[in-house]
C-alpha cells in the first residue's frame, strides 16, 4: 500500500519503530518550512496539513498518517483517505481499559483545547464494557483534565531522547498525574512514545495506565492488512532537511538498510 504521512518534524516519524516492519510504501510531507505545527495557533497550523494531505493526494496515496490532533479534526472531511489510528487508539486502548474514569491529556494548550472537544465527542458514541458496567464506582462520561507541557515539548522535539533533562523533565511533569489519581495518561503526540520506557517506570500501570506503542502497531496491522514486496521510503522536505541528516537513530529507523530518498518540494 502506498501510505502518506504528513510530519512538521521527528514527532511522526516515531511511528516508525513499528512501520519500518512493514513493506509499504512510505512518502513522506516533511514540512519543515512550518515546524514545529505546535507552536502555532491550531487553525494556522491546520491550513499546512491540509496543505500536506492534497499534496499527498495529487501523488496517489491510499492512506494518510497525520498527528493525532489533525487526525480528529479532518476525520469527517477526509474519512476515505485518513487512517484513524490515534481514534482507534482513544476506542480500544484508552476508553476500554479505564477504571476510574479519569483521563488526562498532554500536549500543547492550543492543541488541548481542540483535542479535548474532538475526544469528548468520541466518547459519547463508546459502549461501556462489562467489566466497566459492573464497577460501581464508575461515571459515565469520561472526564478529561489536560496540562499544557510546552517547556518539555519543547525539549522532546530538540533533544536527544537519551538526555538526562529531558528525563527529569518528563518525570517532573508525569508527578502532576500521581497526585491527581488519574486514570489514564493520553499523549496528544507520537513524539511522547519515544520515552515510554521513562513513563512506565514512573507511573505503577496499575493505578496509572499509559498504553505503549504497541497498542498502535496492533491497531495499524488491523487497518492495514496487505504489504507490498518492497519497503520504500521517500521524504518530501518544504524547507530544509539537516534535522533529519543529523538524527542517525532516526535515519536508521527509516531505512532497514535501503536507501531513503530525500527531496526537496
Amino acid at each position: 500500500m502506498k501510505i502518506g504521512i504528513v510530519s512538521s518534524g521527528v514527532e511522526s516519524f516515531s511511528l516508525f519503530r513499528f512501520l519500518s516492519k512493514y513493506n509499504h510504501e512510505y512518502v513522506i510531507y516533511y514540512d519543515s518550512l512550518h515546524a514545529p505545527y505546535w507552536f502555532k495557533f491550531f487553525d494556522t497550523s491546520k491550513k499546512f496539513v491540509e496543505e500536506g494531505i492534497l499534496w499527498l493526494k495529487k501523488h496517489w496515496v491510499e492512506k494518510i498518517i497525520l498527528p493525532p490532533v489533525y487526525e480528529l479534526s479532518f476525520t469527517d472531511k477526509y474519512w476515505d483517505l485518513i487512517l484513524p489510528i490515534f481514534s482507534f487508539y482513544l476506542r480500544d486502548c484508552v476508553f476500554k481499559y479505564s477504571l476510574v474514569w479519569k483521563l488526562w491529556l498532554l500536549w500543547e494548550y492550543s492543541d488541548l483545547q481542540v483535542a479535548q472537544s474532538y475526544i469528548v465527542k468520541l466518547s459519547a458514541n463508546y459502549n461501556l464494557s462489562d467489566n466497566q458496567l459492573l464497577i460501581k464506582s464508575f461515571s459515565f462520561p469520561f472526564n478529561f483534565w489536560s496540562k499544557d507541557s510546552s517547556l518539555l515539548n519543547y525539549l522532546l522535539w530538540k533533544l536527544s531522547w537519551k538526555s538526562f533533562l529531558v528525563n527529569s523533565v518528563l518525570k517532573q511533569e508525569l508527578r502532576y498525574f500521581k497526585d491527581a489519581h488519574v486514570d489514564t495518561l493520553i499523549p496528544l503526540n507520537y513524539l511522547y512514545f519515544n520515552w515510554e520506557k521513562t513513563i512506565k517506570k514512573f507511573l505503577n500501570f496499575k493505578k496509572i495506565r499509559f498504553h505503549w506503542i504497541d497498542c498502535i502497531d496492533d491497531i495499524f496491522v488491523k487497518l492495514v492488512n496487505l504489504e507490498w514486496d518492497n519497503y520504500s521510503v521517500a521524504i518530501y522536505s518544504t524547507d530544509q532537511k539537516d534535522s533529519l541528516l543529523s538524527d542517525k537513530r532516526l535515519l536508521w529507523m527509516l531505512q532497514r538498510w535501503k536507501e531513503v530518498s530525500l527531496n526537496w518540494l
